[in-house]
């Protein structure tokens, strides 16, 4: 039986919290329309999309465990275990994201006029 390695829970979640900051203050100080310090170098859509990515994949990778048992034919388990701290970071991550797409489509809408 061979099993894929996982990381620790603590340490993705830890992880997880670390990467969330920079999406977190920059959704936060937008929406305020605060020109808050450092707002500028967090204008970047690789590193918001980036940290975003990252963290839903460390915590993702958290609770999804994959075994390959080489049987005949091999047979692939996968489980998903309930962790809160990891499943509410993967939550915040997709909720921030709907958020960065939310803002964009509603800021590049232009209606069209039907006549």
């Amino acid at each position: 039986m061979r099993a894929f390695l996982r990381s620790s829970n603590d340490v993705s979640a830890v992880v997880g919290v670390l990467l969330l900051v920079v999406p977190i203050y920059f959704v936060a100080m937008s929406a305020l329309r605060y020109d808050a310090p450092g707002l500028h170098f967090f204008d970047s859509p690789i590193l918001i999309l980036g940290t975003l990515a990252i963290a839903f994949a460390v915590n993702a990778r958290s609770i999804l465990s994959v075994k390959l048992e080489p049987e005949k034919p091999p047979v692939l388990k996968i489980a998903l275990l309930l962790r809160i701290w990891n499943l509410a970071e993967i939550l915040l991550a997709l909720f921030l994201l709907g958020a960065l797409f939310a803002y964009a489509f509603v800021e590049n809408f232009e209606p069209r006029l039907v006549r």
